[in-house]
This record gives C-alpha cells, sequence and structure tokens, in this order.
C-alpha cells in the first residue's frame, strides 16, 4: 500500500483529538511501505533555541514537512509574505504567528541538521484544522497549505507529482535513521524546547518595548501611513513588521 491509498483510510480530526503526528507515525510505518515517518522530531535552531517538528515523511522524492495547527470554529486570515496572521472567535480579532513562516523555519533548521546529505528537497504541508481559511500569497510549488486531512491527502500527491525520483530505499532508511539518533529525546529535552519558546516569546516583546524589529533585529523607524504615524522595521519591504502601540 502506497502514501496515498493509505491516507484514504484516516480517521477523523475528532477521533484523532490532536495527536495527528503520533497517530499518523504509528500507523503509517506499519502499513506503509514507500515511506520513512517521524513525528514529534526536535532538532537545534538558532541562538540555542530548538525546532520541534510535528511530522517528517522521507519519501522518494524528499522530505514532506508537515506543520500541523488546530482552530476550531475559526477561519484564518493571513499573507504568506507577513509574519502575523489571525482569526476571528467569539467576535474578537486574534493574532497569531504565520504556521507558513514557522514552517519555514523548520526547513531551515533541518537542512542544515542534515547538510551532510546535500541539499534535499523539502516540501511544506500546512495542515490547519479551521473552518476555512484565506490566505494570499504562497508559493505553491514547494508549500500547500490545506485544513482537512482528504485535502491534506491531495497536497502529498499534488506538490511532489512532477519531481524527480531522489531516494532509493537505502538511502531514506539512512536519512530517517540519522534524524532519530541524533534528534533530542526525553522529557527533560521537551521540557527545556517549552522554556525556550517561552523564553523566544519573552525575547520578542522586550524587543518590541525597545522599538527594535523582533525578527530583524534591527531598529524601528517612525513612518507616517494613511492612519497616522506608526514604527516600522527599517529592513522594509523586505520585513513588514509593524509596532502595534497599545
Amino acid at each position: 500500500m502506497g502514501l496515498f491509498d493509505f491516507l484514504k483510510n484516516l480517521p477523523t480530526i475528532n477521533e484523532l483529538k490532536g495527536g495527528i503526528g503520533e497517530w499518523m507515525a504509528k500507523h503509517y510505518s506499519k502499513i506503509v511501505t514507500d515511506a520513512f515517518v517521524l513525528h514529534d522530531v526536535l532538532i537545534d535552531a538558532d541562538d540555542n533555541y530548538t525546532s520541534q517538528i510535528d511530522l517528517l515523511l522521507i519519501g522518494n522524492k524528499g522530505i514532506y514537512v508537515v506543520e500541523v495547527k488546530s482552530f476550531d470554529d475559526a477561519k484564518i486570515y493571513g499573507d504568506g509574505r507577513k509574519l502575523k496572521w489571525y482569526y476571528y472567535k467569539n467576535g474578537k480579532k486574534i493574532e497569531i504567528y504565520s504556521p507558513l513562516k514557522q514552517n519555514e523555519k523548520h526547513i531551515k533548521y533541518l537542512k542544515e541538521f542534515l547538510k551532510d546529505f546535500g541539499d534535499i528537497p523539502c516540501f511544506s504541508i500546512l495542515t490547519v484544522f479551521c473552518v476555512d481559511f484565506n490566505v494570499s500569497n504562497i508559493n505553491k510549488i514547494d508549500t500547500i497549505m490545506c485544513n482537512t486531512l482528504p485535502a491534506m491527502e491531495r497536497a502529498l500527491y499534488y506538490i511532489a507529482e512532477d519531481k524527480p525520483l531522489i531516494f532509493d530505499d537505502v538511502k531514506k532508511q539512512e536519512i530517517y535513521e540519522y534524524i532519530k539518533n541524533n534528534q533530542y529525546i526525553g522529557k527533560e529535552a521537551r521540557r527545556k524546547h517549552k522554556q525556550n519558546v517561552i523564553a523566544y516569546k519573552e525575547n520578542l516583546e522586550s524587543k518590541k518595548k525597545q522599538k527594535n524589529c523582533p525578527y530583524c533585529k534591527t531598529s524601528l523607524v517612525l513612518r507616517k501611513g494613511k492612519y497616522g504615524e506608526f514604527y516600522g522595521c527599517s529592513n522594509f519591504p523586505k520585513c513588514k513588521y509593524v509596532l502595534k502601540e497599545k
């Protein structure tokens, strides 16, 4: 049985109850023979931080890097070029960090982690469980966003449909074993990662207060716009961060 035959038999999101990564890794590894699967992969990132990847599928055409998010009864709004997306819940507009940018970082760190294997093709799959989404400016050559498991099935197929076969079973297993044996494991590693996430967010807030861009680490400059003055990143237009004064 291949990858896409398997995915047709996936349970509903309600049955998974947030354990999609673990569920897929467990059952996929037993049933499917054309790919190796790892979930909850923890590797090094920048500045002594770590990067936690929800799901990796090591296939014949490259590595599918899956970022899973769940926003019950919400519609997601975003722009692939921007760091902040939004959703509405109970009449309130809530800001979230772009899953697209998050997965781009995951892929960056994964490529560095696997640099001894050469430049491995990586495909970004954003599986965001929500009522619907309206997101623009996503490069569909190497990234697909979906909000259901059937859509994820189609995404995994189409994103690599015209790509060449680059890995045989030996190479796939070699990469799988390398990741498995060199990632961070254990409760202590997970605890430290959570602390790092908290510290990272606190660092972002601190840089905002210092009038520094929390992403580029460059100074914010006072600009004039349609609705008055605001502080924006000096690295504009590459970075479109804007400080929202409360």
